[in-house]
């Protein structure tokens, strides 16, 4: 090859015309050698009668040039790489970048076995097609962004960074890189566009993308987005208007476009939906007992609740069934009680809600070789979270299985305080939203338990949970002996059974052995 080469560090060299029409018509010919990594494309030329295959351009490299595979990283955003890649080159400009020529050399001689391995060829693809798109160009006015695998790895980088180098430190090339290697079709909009070419628009058009669009359907949402800046762009000029008035239009435009559930795909992103019923999870404790007073009496700015649920696990204090029959005779909404079993009667059973020889509950177990363990929690979800959903579900006329239209959603009201704010989780279900109020508020447990006092001086409130639940402090085990004898035995029996009775044991440890107090004693002989 005539080239001097003693100077350069990694040169990037550029195909002769020649050589590029030798290949392309070696490809037509033999595609399957394209899927062979170790094909050695020097050799192909010098067997085509091409020995000066390529030329110098003045670019380098300040390292070898190389790309890793998907099985280095998230397969299908190898993409996210690509900054490294760019960073790489030395003397590459946007003009130099759009030379068909330098990227069919590199993709050739450089990244032939990752450009296989990146974009693997699909089954039904077309193998000339495959191979003209990744290591050429598909015809002339298909732009080199979209087409062959090194070019488009440079333009997606170079197009990140100039976002965010327009940005004002709104987002970093980095994280508009990882929007664009999730989101192609933005990607593609935006090296498309005209309107998009002015960097202040591009720099707002990927912030509103990141930021109050989050959740928009990449084609149909990012299109439409498009669309409508492309129809401001005819009247107003975007790329003269200061950037607060670009960006109070993308804001604008967005807040329209989210609201439209043909155009949102994250259902929880949708904007100005109303929750198709607003319920409150009933636990008949201090928190949710207070929220439910508060909202029935429209305070704080609380709406009503359409219903108040109470999942009934079948074991709770005689005091908390009393008091729930008092709550519900001062709330003005619906109270429905619902229950997946009764979880005492299932665990002497040894089974779960499904009835499976498994138990739910967290007991405190000794293991075989005296460690410590605590079985699993899944009380909650199965006797709690699971029939409160399935009632909402039927209630809303969602078959089970079936995925919720977007614009159906329920809004359910949790009753946890502010000083145990770590307990709020978002739902997993997609047409469930969870909300807080009492966190809104700022509202402590303490603060509830006052304005209880002051507002039924003549109440006692109970804290609600199973008459076993293992996470009973001292003070709850003794308030439960001393006022619920009967349920406390009912407690010391479950208890014994867990170690005693083989149906029971073998549901919660096979080997070990398990108790409902922290100390790991039998429940009867604690003081």
């Amino acid at each position: 090859m005539a080239t001097d080469l003693r100077n350069c560090q990694h040169p990037v060299l550029r195909l002769t015309q020649a050589a590029y029409d030798a290949l392309e018509s070696f490809a037509k010919a033999n595609p399957e050698r394209y899927l062979d990594p170790e094909t050695d494309f020097e050799r192909v030329l010098q067997s085509l009668g091409i020995s000066d295959y390529a030329e110098e351009t003045g670019i380098i490299c300040e390292a070898p040039i190389s790309l890793k595979g998907p099985g280095s990283g998230p397969g299908h955003r190898a993409d996210r790489q690509s900054v490294d890649f760019y960073d790489n080159f030395q003397g590459m400009t946007s003009e130099s970048a759009t030379d068909k020529l330098i990227w069919a050399w590199m993709t050739h001689f450089k990244l032939h076995s990752y450009t296989l391995e990146r974009w693997r060829r699909q089954r039904n693809t077309n193998l000339h097609e495959y191979i003209t798109a990744h290591w050429f160009v598909a015809n002339q006015g298909n732009a080199l962004w979209n087409s062959n695998a090194a070019s488009r790895t440079w333009w997606i980088a170079h197009t990140a960074r100039r976002a965010a180098e327009a940005s004002a430190g709104s987002f970093t090339t980095q994280d508009a890189l990882n929007h664009f290697a999730t989101y192609a079709v933005h990607y593609h909009i935006v090296v498309r566009s005209r309107i998009l070419r002015s960097r202040i628009v591009l720099a707002e058009f990927v912030r509103a993308l990141l930021n109050e669009a989050k959740g928009i359907k990449a084609e149909q949402g990012g299109l439409e987005l498009f669309r409508r800046l492309n129809l401001a762009a005819g009247v107003r000029m975007l790329d003269i208007l200061p950037r607060h008035e670009i960006r109070s239009l993308m804001v604008e435009e967005v807040e329209e476009i989210m609201a439209n559930p043909a155009w949102v795909s994250d259902r929880r992103a949708l904007r100005n939906r109303e929750p198709s019923i607003r319920s409150l999870s009933l636990g008949a404790g201090v928190q949710s007992t207070v929220l439910a007073l508060l909202a029935d009496r429209g305070e704080y700015g609380l709406k009503k609740p359409d219903v108040a649920v109470f999942a009934d696990t079948g074991w709770e204090p005689p005091s908390v069934y009393r008091h729930l029959d008092w709550l519900e005779s001062q709330l003005s909404y619906e109270v429905v009680r619902v229950s997946a079993g009764n979880i005492r009667e299932n665990i002497l059973q040894g089974v779960n809600t499904d009835g499976h020889n498994y138990l739910t509950i967290p007991a405190f177990v000794i293991n075989p070789d005296g460690s410590n363990a605590t079985a699993a929690r899944q009380c909650t979800t199965h006797y709690k979270i699971n029939p409160i959903h399935r009632y909402l579900r039927e209630r809303l006329g969602i078959p089970y299985g079936r995925r919720a239209p977007k614009e159906i959603y329920a809004e359910i009201w949790m009753g946890i305080s502010a000083d145990e704010a770590l307990r709020g989780k978002d739902s997993r279900e997609e047409w469930v939203v969870n909300r807080f109020p009492l966190i809104e508020l700022g509202f402590s447990r303490s603060q509830l338990l006052m304005w209880f006092q002051e507002n039924f001086p003549d109440r006692y409130l109970p804290r609600s949970s199973c008459v076993g639940c293992p996470y009973h402090t001292n003070a709850e085990w003794k308030w439960l002996q001393v006022n619920e004898p009967e349920a406390f035995q009912e407690a010391v029996d479950v208890d014994w059974a867990l170690r005693n009775d083989p149906t029971v044991k073998n549901a919660i440890t096979k080997k070990g052995q398990a108790f409902l107090h922290k100390a790991r004693l039998p429940l009867s002989d604690i003081d």
